[in-house]
């Protein structure tokens, strides 16, 4: 019976590796800060926003409404919210109205391409915008 040498047991252990598929590294998955971006930044916009939606105000309620309608459809009479749940509410809204974009955004970014997260986002928003425009039109009419 031959008897190998540690060498020659070396050789095939290397030889045997070279013709042997090479595993896959695993994809890692991206860190927190990469998915959840657009919550943070929303959150960063939120005292902005704020500040410009007082500038905003003076304007009228129409001019509010672009920036915050989620606050108009809540004080609005037809939704009959009692007078201070209602202002608290809408206040509320006021400061997690981006937020609530960046957490929309995040989690179609982890399946869907950055346009289509944008996309969704802006088309809530102006859906909002739309749903009160034509929510205070029947109102006067």
């Amino acid at each position: 019976m031959p008897v190998t040498t540690a060498p020659a047991a070396r050789e095939k252990r290397r030889a045997a590796s070279r013709t042997a598929p090479r595993k896959r590294k695993s994809k890692k998955s991206p860190g927190l800060l990469a998915v959840w971006w657009p919550l943070l930044l929303g959150i960063a916009i939120t005292p902005f926003a704020i500040h410009t939606a007082s500038i905003m105000a003076l304007a009228g309620p129409s001019a509010l409404m672009t920036l915050y309608p989620y606050v108009l459809l809540l004080k609005s009479p037809a939704l009959g919210l009692a007078n201070g749940f209602g202002d608290n509410l809408s206040q509320l809204l006021m400061y997690i109205q981006f937020p609530l974009y960046g957490a929309l955004m995040a989690l179609i970014l982890r399946s869907k391409s950055l346009w289509i997260a944008l996309a969704s986002a802006v088309t809530a928003h102006f859906a909002a915008v739309l749903f009160v425009f034509l929510m205070t039109r029947a109102h006067i009419q």
